[in-house]
This record gives structure tokens, C-alpha cells and sequence, in this order.
């Protein structure tokens, strides 16, 4: 949404490519060629994402590619504009794609935290990569931005993918990165990349957040998103301090001890004197909710409107999390935050963004010692109170004029030897 929005202001947004687009359940974007009629799409969508559940499916699968089923998004960007020629007219889905890259004059690909060269590949890279592969492949000028660029922490680099996102990013004009660690990695390991460094998108929201950040009701009932949780009901007073805890990418693999390691979070959390709340702020965050029921504690669920959950996270004490946009969300606000960790290096160098002095990122599935080190922190901060929210909020809202600058360095870029009409902006994205 905060790109959108400022995109809008230079440009004519035509076309959007929604993130669901992403997954392999998505109708007509995922397999081809699987012998099954088109409008059966759906049933082999089915069998592909539960075959690790049952044998018979994983068989239909398996024979199906065995005849030439297969993903349209492929580990190479140029065979994925091959598939996207070749059945464009076949599948719906795949004609809608190719008709919104082919209608614009600029395509701009949002990086986000999705370019990470982890085995096996994130299809949601591979999809970006194809977009802008498409892009290049239709004359088009695609820029690559508010990006994050990494190895795996996790599974080290994946040559594959990295050697395709080298190969594509060195057509992209510009490729604008949202953090210094990504902006270095570029510089050093695609010398034939020109990155620039913007911050995070997100940042322009500090007007927005700044406003509604006195707005939210002190009763957290009237705020809570349909279907009402039950056991939420009467528990959420946002006229007292408070403190949230949310999730992390890294932490979903492992319910189990997801749960046992945050309930243990919260439950020295409490021990700084204000109420706790849990914070779902992914959908994948979902074992918090076990969490909440473990430890006692209300959660605010993953569908609560954004600018309302901005808000909140916005006026609390303290934020503890593995998630990048939230902690930036209460960072506009001046809530000084817990870093977890997280499935690359975003959530250490947002912590170089907003210029903290203690760099540190805790462990998802932390032990009691680095508990007990977490909360020494936070005491450090609680003490330091307006002070340091203050510090916060004014690093925030230097962010939130540097990140402004986005739409401005694409223009600067491509404007040279690019011509377009003007039309109410500057071309049509």
C-alpha cells in the first residue's frame, strides 16, 4: 500500500499484480500441462499442494510430470517467459499476467523480502525474477526496488537462484535496495549491478501513523475484526501501557517449540509490569495463538484493519518481534523494539535503519539466559522512556523523507532514454 501510494503520485498505476499470485493456489498460475482440462485447474492444485500428505496424489503428480507437467514459474527467469509465451492464450491466469506487463510502459517489481537464495527456492523469487524477466523480454523498463537481497542464513546461497537474479538485476534500471547489508551484498557479489539505497517504503506511513496513533479507543472490543474471538472479549484495555510480542518467519517451521520458546518470551515479558498482548502479525503466526491460551494472555488476531493495528503497535511500551514491517510500524511511533530473528538479515539491519546503538538480534526459540537478557534490555529502554521514543520517532521520520525520494530516482533513471505520454503522470506502471 505505502508504495502504491507514492508510485501514484509520478504515475499512472494501471496494472497490479497481487502477491497471491505468489502461490502455487492460485488457478492458472501455477502447473501446466497437467492433462488435465483447464477448468479442472483447481483439482490438480489441490493434489500438488497435499502430495506430501497423500501417496496417491504425489503419484498423479509424479505421472503428470512425468508427461510434461510443470510449474510455469521455473528456476530460470528465461524459461518462465517461455512458458508465459507459450500458454498465455491457454490459461487465463497466465494471459491476465502477460496482458498487465505488455500494457505498461514500466514495470516495478517489489522486491520486498522475497530475493533470498535459499534452497529450495522461494517460488515467490522466482516469480519476481520472471516478472522482470518478462518485462525486459517485452521492451519494457522494469525497476527492482524496496528490495532486501541475501543468502539463506539457514541453507547458505543457492547458486541457481543467485546466478538467475544476477542475470535479470543486471537489466533492471534501477534496482533500488531497502537496507545497507543488501546494498553491500549487491556491490560485492554483482559488480554489474548499480543498486541505490532508499529505506523501506514503509516509512512514508509516519504521517499516517502519526495521526491515528491518538485515535485508537481505549475498549480493544471495538476493534476486533470479524469472526470476534470469544476469549479476547473484555481482556484488551489500550488506556493503560502495554507491551506486545509478536511472531517470526523463523519460528512457523516448528509449532511445538514455536510455542514453548514465545510462551517463555511472554512469560518474562509480564515480569516488566504491564500487560501483555500478542500481536499475529502474519497469518503464518497463527501458533500465537496457542501461545495465548498457554500463557494466559489476549491476542490481537492477523485481520485486524492495518492502520488500527498500526496504531497500536505505534503507542506501546515496548514491541517484541521477528517481523519486519510491524517493528517498523511501531517504530513510527517511537515503540523501541526486541529484535528477533528472522529467515535473512532483515531484522538486524533494521536496526542500522533506525540508527540503535546495541545491535542484537535474539533468537526465535531463545533459552532462559537470553530471556532473561532480553528483558534486561527492555528495562534499559522502559527507563529511558520519551526520550528514547522521541529518538525513535525522529530517525523514523528522516527515514520517512529519504524513502519519499523513491519515485523520483526511478524517474531520474529511465527518464533519459525512455519516451512515454504523459498523461496525467509521467507513463503507465
Amino acid at each position: 500500500m505505502a508504495l502504491y501510494d507514492m508510485l501514484q503520485r509520478k504515475f499512472i498505476v494501471s496494472e497490479s499484480i497481487r502477491g497471491s499470485s505468489f502461490s502455487l493456489s492460485s488457478d492458472g498460475l501455477g502447473y501446466i500441462n497437467t492433462l488435465f482440462p483447464n477448468r479442472y485447474d483447481w483439482v490438480f492444485l489441490h493434489l500438488v499442494i497435499n502430495r506430501k500428505k497423500r501417496k496417491i496424489f504425489d503419484y498423479i503428480v509424479r505421472f503428470a510430470e512425468f508427461f510434461g507437467a510443470k510449474d510455469v514459474v521455473s528456476l530460470d527467469p528465461a524459461e518462465t517467459v517461455r512458458n508465459i509465451l507459450a500458454f498465455k492464450d491457454s490459461y487465463r491466469g497466465i494471459g491476465e499476467i502477460f496482458n498487465k506487463v505488455n500494457n505498461v510502459d514500466l514495470v516495478v517489481v517489489h522486491g520486498e523480502g522475497d530475493m533470498v537464495f535459499a534452497t529450495p527456492p522461494r517460488r515467490e523469487a522466482l516469480f519476481l525474477l520472471g516478472m522482470a524477466a518478462l518485462g525486459i523480454h517485452l521492451g519494457k523498463k522494469v525497476a527492482f526496488v524496496n528490495a532486501l537481497v541475501s543468502d539463506c542464513p539457514s541453507t547458505g546461497r543457492n547458486l541457481d537462484v543467485f546466478s538467475a537474479a544476477r542475470r535479470v538485476l543486471s537489466e533492471c534500471n534501477p534496482v533500488i535496495l531497502r537496507d545497507r547489508e543488501s546494498y553491500e551484498y549487491v556491490r560485492k557479489e554483482m559488480p554489474e549491478v548499480v543498486p541505490d539505497l532508499i529505506p523501506d517504503s514503509l516509512f512514508t506511513w509516519y504521517p499516517i501513523i502519526d495521526r491515528y496513533r491518538s485515535e485508537i479507543p481505549a475498549n480493544g472490543d471495538l476493534l476486533m475484526p470479524f469472526p470476534e474471538q470469544r476469549e479476547n472479549l473484555g481482556r484488551i484495555d489500550f488506556s493503560k501501557p502495554y507491551i506486545c510480542v509478536g511472531g517470526s518467519a523463523a519460528a512457523v517451521g516448528n509449532h511445538d517449540k514455536a510455542v514453548e520458546h514465545f510462551s517463555l518470551i511472554v512469560e518474562k515479558a509480564k515480569m516488566l509490569g504491564y500487560e501483555v498482548y500478542l500481536t499475529e502479525n502474519d497469518g503464518r503466526d497463527v501458533f500465537l495463538r496457542s501461545v495465548a491460551a498457554k500463557t494466559g494472555t489476549a491476542y490481537i488476531p492477523v485481520n485486524t484493519p492495518i492502520f488500527a493495528a498500526g496504531a497500536i503497535l505505534a503507542n506501546a511500551r515496548l514491541f517484541i518481534s521477528g517481523r519486519y514491517h510491524p517493528s517498523i510500524l511501531a517504530s513510527l511511533g517511537g515503540t523501541p523494539c526486541i529484535f528477533l530473528g528472522s529467515s535473512a538479515h532483515k531484522m538486524r539491519s533494521l536496526q542500522e535503519v533506525l540508527e540503535y546503538d546495541y545491535i542484537r538480534e535474539f533468537p526465535v526459540f531463545a533459552s532462559s539466559e537470553e530471556c532473561d537478557e532480553m528483558i534486561g534490555v527492555a528495562r534499559k529502554y522502559l527507563d529511558e522512556g520519551d526520550l528514547l521514543r522521541e529518538r525513535i520517532r525522529s530517525v523514523s521520520k528522516r527515514r520517512c523523507d529519504e524513502a519519499m525520494r523513491l519515485p523520483n530516482v526511478i524517474i531520474d533513471q529511465i527518464a533519459a532514454d525512455v519516451s512515454v505520454e504523459q498523461v496525467g503522470g509521467w507513463g503507465k506502471v
